[in-house]
């Protein structure tokens, strides 16, 4: 044993730790001190108050200011209770639109929604918008304040009009340059009309969703819903994503194309038409979206017309 230490121990820690034990008479760990801390509590305190008043702060910003690294105030934040995520983007809502909002969740809470169609433009891209990095508490990511409100313009690559029932996915077709009223009514008379018929054998007691975006609202748009008396129309609010379930659709695949997003204009539509047609295998996707419904306005309603998580 003697030989083995010998052969793997230099003489000099033997020497180090007899030295120690004829001082201190046992060779136990030695506690360890704690780490000192880089910011007193005074300063640690004025850390939290900054991602209070500006969650969307970057920490290197904050620890330039104070001298220390960005893991450091990262940490700090931890502490206190505020994780970094990803902000939750929703549609800048005034205080119009949030009454308008309740109003509708109200309204609506009873309806019953299996004899509803949804319908909804849609911007497919080649590239994403940038996502804000923030710092809050869990189970706060729809508090007005942590959200990354957006418009909804940007770089347009390939629109697209289509609608969902409750059994799954209607008709989805292009749409050439920017939609106006004149296109949408074509849609509708084109497209809407002949593909409700073929699925249901008509309008009768069927409802018709749209946003209540100008283009819907013209006036010959308001002359057509005349003259097409039998299809029952019923407007979502502006700016009301959450209350219109083909947007989880619209997520839901792109989400499915993120290892294979397409990267220019010549394979954007038919990776788009590939998706929409393969969430026809999937019916209880649907079903589930549209049982959400009497949730999702649930939700408008505590949150005063507010953003929900849907």
């Amino acid at each position: 044993m003697t030989i083995w230490l010998l052969d793997t121990i230099s003489i000099k820690t033997v020497k180090r730790w007899v030295h120690r034990y004829r001082l201190e008479k046992h060779l136990n760990r030695r506690p360890q001190p704690g780490q000192v801390r880089k910011l007193n509590e005074d300063q640690r305190n004025v850390v939290m108050q900054i991602i209070e008043d500006k969650p969307f702060l970057n920490a290197a910003v904050v620890g330039r200011k104070f001298g220390v690294h960005k893991n450091t105030i990262r940490r700090i934040w931890a502490e206190g209770g505020h994780f970094h995520r990803f902000a939750a983007r929703k549609p800048k809502l005034t205080e119009e639109q949030k009454e308008a909002r309740m109003g509708y969740a109200l309204e609506n809470l009873t309806r019953d929604w299996s004899n509803v169609v949804f319908s909804d433009e849609k911007t497919f891209q080649t590239d994403r918008h940038q996502r804000l990095h923030v710092y809050r508490p869990n189970k706060s990511r729809y508090n007005p304040k942590y959200i990354q409100e957006r418009q909804r313009s940007g770089r347009i690559s390939a629109g697209y009009w289509g609608w969902i029932s409750m059994y799954g996915p209607g008709e989805l077709v292009a749409v050439g340059g920017c939609l106006n009223s004149k296109g949408y009514i074509e849609i509708l008379e084109d497209i809407l009309k002949p593909t409700m018929a073929l699925s249901f054998g008509g309008f009768k007691d069927m409802i018709f969703m749209q946003d209540n975006c100008s283009i819907h609202t013209a006036k010959i748009c308001e002359k057509w819903f005349g003259d097409n008396a039998d299809l029952v129309r019923l407007n979502t609010p502006v700016n009301s994503p959450d209350l219109n379930p083909i947007e989880n659709v619209w997520a839901e695949m792109v989400r499915e194309w993120m290892s294979i997003y397409p990267r220019n204009l010549q394979n954007l539509d038919s990776v788009v038409i590939s998706k929409w047609e393969e969430l026809r295998n999937n019916p209880a996707y649907f079903e589930r979206l549209y049982k959400s419904m009497p949730a999702r306005l649930n939700a408008v309603i505590d949150a005063n017309g507010g953003h929900t998580k849907y």
